[in-house]
């Protein structure tokens, strides 16, 4: 559990400043931020009990920084697991979103429906011109603002459908 902590506050640090970065190199940066939105909290909760949901969630979001690599910061909070990516290509953020289905699935979290949502940040246009407090202040703004890239039924498999994610890099 205080790995979990410590990753979710590197995650928030990290945030802080690539969002600072992003202010002065707009067009230079260029990295993705996954979202996975685990719905139902009672559905896991009545299945496991409180204590053994969040132990699935504390595990899968271990078993994703143990899979991918150690630029890929991957936090929890709450029920939402996050992934900041430095970007490589579309192809590579798909394979990280496949990999991380797979990671929840194994950790018995296909039970619930599930979101994931992607963010490229790689010019200050999304920013819409807003100052940020805090990386905190950051995710509530995009969470506000979330598209679903993927979504799929607890129990199903996951597919993107009719609806492919617009590409994370240039």
């Amino acid at each position: 559990m205080k790995e979990d902590v410590a990753a979710w506050e590197r995650f928030l640090c990290v945030l802080d400043w690539i969002l600072a970065l992003e202010v002065r190199y707009a067009n230079n940066l260029q990295y993705s931020l996954v979202n996975v939105s685990f719905h139902d909290k009672s559905a896991l909760g009545n299945t496991y009990g409180a204590k053994g949901a969040v132990t699935l969630l504390v595990e899968t979001a271990a078993d994703m920084r143990r899979a991918f690599r150690k630029t890929d910061l991957v936090a929890r909070n709450g029920t939402d697991i996050w992934v900041l990516l430095p970007c490589a290509s579309h192809e590579s953020v798909l394979l990280k979103i496949s990999r991380l289905v797979e990671i929840a699935a194994e950790n018995g979290l296909d039970i619930v429906d599930r979101d994931v949502s992607i963010f490229s940040v790689s010019n200050a246009a999304l920013l819409e011109g807003r100052q940020f407090d805090s990386p905190l202040d950051f995710l509530d703004f995009l969470g506000n603002r979330k598209s679903v890239a993927l979504r799929w039924d607890g129990a199903s498999a996951p597919s993107f459908g009719d609806r492919l994610p617009a590409a994370p890099c240039s």
